[in-house]
Formats: structure tokens, C-alpha cells, sequence
């Protein structure tokens, strides 16, 4: 048989499924065509079955497909194809999956993870780094576009042009959610590179949507505390962003801004410094006085002063950035606590630790609110509290905020 040619043309490797599981699922396969007169049905029935074979087994969403797609689910799991769950979405197990992807696709694969792509692209774009009420959209989809990702790189897919744009959007946008919520910095960094490599093959290395990836790159670098990594993405970010917008482009304003926040990192406090007066100067210009990018410019410059112990220089800048984010976003807003975090470092290094285990607590609630009592930066908070607690002789609240913090971060 045709199932057989293929299983030979197959090294089997460690742990796969036996060759009598695939004739199984074979076999049912050919029973849901033979089954009913409705070839629609069956054909609607297989082709869903042909989709969940990229998702990741377990809580594949009911919004993922199209209404007169699912009517195909009871098919499905009638004969053990699938399993329902529910609100919980829908289960296939793992060999299923992969006798569905190795042998059972015919010469659709490619036209399938298209459709797949399209639907991760309309579900991820709801998620904003900015929205918290947006970041169950991440923690729903996000396992199921990771798992897409693994068997199209396992698979050596080739999917169109149009397709791989696709990709590198899915890609960019569940990695800026596992980077920047999920604290997952390995696969957020991973993701990223696959959608650098995508950009550059088919628009080459001089193009916005390249410099974007580098950006995201570098800022995962930067959690991971990797910043000479950083400096290099950002680096190359900057010289696109340069080379295609001008020099007077928002883009590179923010480039500035980064550089400087990495040469900051790396002690390099008098490059750091001129970076942000140049990023300050356009963000200006470009957004007016009160923009939050005009605020993350006054942040970064006094980070750098308070590094200097010119602490009242960095307090004043952190009062003008805080007076911006307040006036744009709102006093409870997630950007907040970064505001308030680099009030309360300042004032904890002036020893007025009243006034920094308030803006501490302010972080914390939050932190807690946007992203949950078990988020890294959660634990960020409990650390500086817990500082100021000690400074304050206040040691068992101190040992309390400690234990706490080491909880979330052994989790």
C-alpha cells in the first residue's frame, strides 16, 4: 500500500509510534470516507483532523477554526481521533498527531500550515504588551503557535512567500509574549531569530521589518543580562533603521534610547548619556513634550545619574517621567510600576525609606494586578521592599518579603 511505501522510505527513530498505530489511524481514516454518502462530511472531517495535527496536544481552542469546520469535531471524536473536553477545547494525542503529519497528508502540508498561520495571525494580533486584559490571548495561543513552529522546522516545510511573512509575524508576536509576560526568555529569543532569518530571505537584510527583529532580539538579551549580545542586535537594528528612514525617523529616536540603555548596563555611563540626550532631542520633535517615549528618554538619563550618585538629578527626571506616564496612561497602568520601581530605587539610595516602601507597594500591587502574584516581577518587588525593610531595622518583615521573593523565583 501507499501507507507502506512510505513507512519504508521512514527511519523510525527513538520512542515513535510501531508501524501497527499507523495502520490504525489508517484505517479509520479510510472508514470516515466509506462511512456516509455526504463526501463533504468526510472530506471537512479529515481536513480539521489535518490541522490539529500542528497544534499542541492538549486545549486546542474552538475559535481556531471556522464554524462549519467544527460541526466536524463530533466525527472526529467518535472515532477516537480526538478527544472533547469541553470548555477545555479539544485533545489529540501525540502519535496521532504525528502519523497524521508523516503519512497521511498527501501533498496538502504546505496549504494546511498556511491556513494554520492565518488563524495564529488573527488570534496573536489581539495580544498588546501595553493591555494586560489582552494577555490571556498569549497564554491560550502561544503553546499551540510553538508547537506549529517545531514541526514546520522538524518537518523542512517550504511554505510560499506569503506564508513565511506570515510566520515571522506569528513568530515576532508570541515571542514579545513569552519575553515580556511569560518571562520565557530562551523560546521568546528562539522565536525571534526564526522570524530575523524569515525577513531577510524574503526581503533582505536592509528592511524595517528586519531592523524590528534584531530590536526584539536585543531586548531578550537584555533580560537575560546577556547586553554585550544586545548591544550587537541593537547595533544592527539602528544601522537599518538609519539606512531606510533617515535619521529624523521615530525608529531611530528609539534606537538612541536603547543604545543608551545598554551602555548604561554595561557601566559605559558617558556613552549612555550621550545616547539619550540624542534619543530625548528627536523623541521631541517627533512626539511633543508629553509622549511616554520622551519619558522613557528622562528614565533612562536618570538611571545613569543615580549609578553617578547624582541623586537629585535623577530624582527630578523620575518626577518628569512619572508626571508623563500619569498623564498618559493613568496612575494603575502596567508601565507604571517601572515609573514608580525608579523613584523608590532613588529614594532608598537617599536613605527616605518611608517614601520608597510606598512606591514599592505601589509596584507591587500592579505588578500583581497585570500579570499575576507568581510573575518575576512580582518577586522584583518583594526584593526592593525587602531592602528597605533591612535598612530600617525591620528584619522578620524583611525575612518575610525575602522568603516570598525566593517562592516566585523557584517556582
Amino acid at each position: 500500500s501507499v501507507l507502506r511505501k512510505k513507512w519504508g522510505e521512514r527511519r523510525l527513530r527513538g520512542g515513535e509510534y510501531l508501524f501497527s498505530f499507523a495502520e490504525v489511524i489508517s484505517l479509520t481514516f479510510a472508514k470516515l470516507s466509506l462511512e456516509t454518502d455526504d463526501d463533504d462530511k468526510s472530506v471537512g472531517a479529515i481536513e480539521l483532523l489535518r490541522k490539529m495535527a500542528f497544534f499542541h496536544t492538549d486545549g486546542i481552542p474552538a475559535d481556531l477554526f471556522k464554524v462549519e469546520e467544527w460541526v466536524h469535531v463530533s466525527t472526529l471524536a467518535r472515532h477516537s481521533l480526538v478527544l472533547d473536553i469541553g470548555a477545555g477545547g479539544l485533545s489529540m494525542h501525540a502519535m496521532t498527531q504525528e502519523v497524521v503529519r508523516d503519512l497521511l497528508m498527501g501533498g496538502s502540508k504546505a496549504t494546511v500550515l498556511g491556513e494554520v498561520l492565518a488563524a495564529f495571525h488573527v488570534k496573536m494580533a489581539k495580544f498588546d504588551v501595553d493591555l494586560p486584559g489582552t494577555y490571556d490571548v498569549g497564554r491560550v495561543y502561544a503553546p499551540h503557535v510553538k508547537a506549529a513552529v517545531r514541526h514546520i522546522k522538524q518537518g523542512e516545510t517550504q511554505l510560499s512567500a506569503e506564508d513565511d511573512l506570515l510566520l515571522a509575524n506569528v513568530c515576532k508576536t508570541t515571542g514579545v509574549f513569552l519575553g515580556r509576560v511569560a518571562c520565557s526568555f530562551r523560546e521568546a529569543l528562539e522565536l525571534h531569530m526564526q522570524s530575523r532569518d524569515i525577513r531577510v530571505k524574503v526581503l533582505g537584510e536592509d528592511h524595517t521589518f528586519v531592523a524590528t527583529a534584531y530590536h526584539h532580539m536585543a531586548i531578550v538579551c537584555c533580560s537575560q543580562g546577556k547586553h554585550d549580545e544586545a548591544l550587537e542586535h541593537f547595533l544592527k537594528s539602528f544601522a537599518i533603521n538609519i539606512k531606510v528612514l533617515g535619521p529624523h525617523h521615530e525608529d531611530v529616536a528609539a534606537s538612541y534610547n536603547n543604545l543608551a540603555n545598554v551602555y548604561e548596563s554595561l557601566g559605559k555611563y558617558d556613552e549612555g548619556l550621550k545616547f539619550f540626550e540624542k534619543g530625548l532631542d528627536l523623541n521631541i520633535k517627533v512626539h511633543g513634550p508629553d509622549h511616554p517615549h520622551v519619558a522613557a528618554s528622562y528614565d533612562g538619563t536618570a538611571e545613569v545619574y543615580s549609578k553617578q550618585g547624582k541623586y537629585e538629578d535623577a530624582l527630578k527626571l523620575r518626577q518628569m517621567s512619572l508626571a508623563i506616564n500619569v498623564k498618559v496612561h493613568g496612575p494603575e497602568h502596567p508601565s507604571m510600576s517601572c515609573s514608580y520601581d525608579g523613584m523608590a530605587v532613588v529614594y532608598r539610595k537617599q536613605g527616605k525609606f518611608h517614601e520608597a516602601l510606598e512606591l514599592y507597594q505601589k509596584c507591587l500591587d500592579i505588578d500583581i494586578k497585570a500579570m499575576g502574584k507568581d510573575h518575576p516581577y512580582v518577586a522584583d518587588s518583594y526584593d526592593g521592599m525587602a531592602e528597605v525593610y533591612e535598612a530600617l531595622g525591620k528584619l522578620e518583615e524583611a525575612r518575610e518579603m525575602q522568603q516570598k521573593s525566593a517562592a516566585i523565583r523557584s517556582a
